[in-house]
């Protein structure tokens, strides 16, 4: 999670059984040691820049662990991309037209190749 200086954190307990403590604490933040049960709140004002790494004690082989990184200027979202790009109505039936004058033309093209006929030269 990014914040800037000056954010204030709550840390909601979902569950029983959890505490807050920091392991990199450049701002030397105090944590919540004790444990507390679903319900209880806890609040932390980040006023330094750097990186706080936080875990809940009991439950910190487990994964309960998390970072905040207080900077002086939120990260840019990327944008995600827009997916493929839509195709009007007008160019579909562009493209449905062209595709059949093109068979038409290679059909009439194959029956005059073929069923032709035969002229004879003018008689004089």
């Amino acid at each position: 999670m990014y914040v800037t200086p000056g954010t204030t954190v709550t840390f909601d307990w979902v569950s029983d059984g959890h505490n807050v403590l920091f392991d990199q604490n450049p701002g030397d933040v105090s944590g919540h040691e004790p444990l507390e049960d679903e319900g209880f709140s806890f609040e932390v004002t980040f006023e330094t820049t750097g990186t706080y790494e936080y875990y809940c004690d009991p439950h910190r082989s487990l994964g309960m662990v998390g970072t905040v990184e207080v900077v002086e200027q939120l990260p840019t979202p990327t944008p995600q991309p827009a997916g493929p790009p839509e195709v009007p109505d007008s160019a579909k039936s562009l493209g449905i037209a062209s595709f059949i004058a093109m068979v038409s033309t290679l059909g009439l093209a194959f029956f005059f190749t073929k069923y032709g006929g035969d002229y004879e030269p003018p008689e004089q």
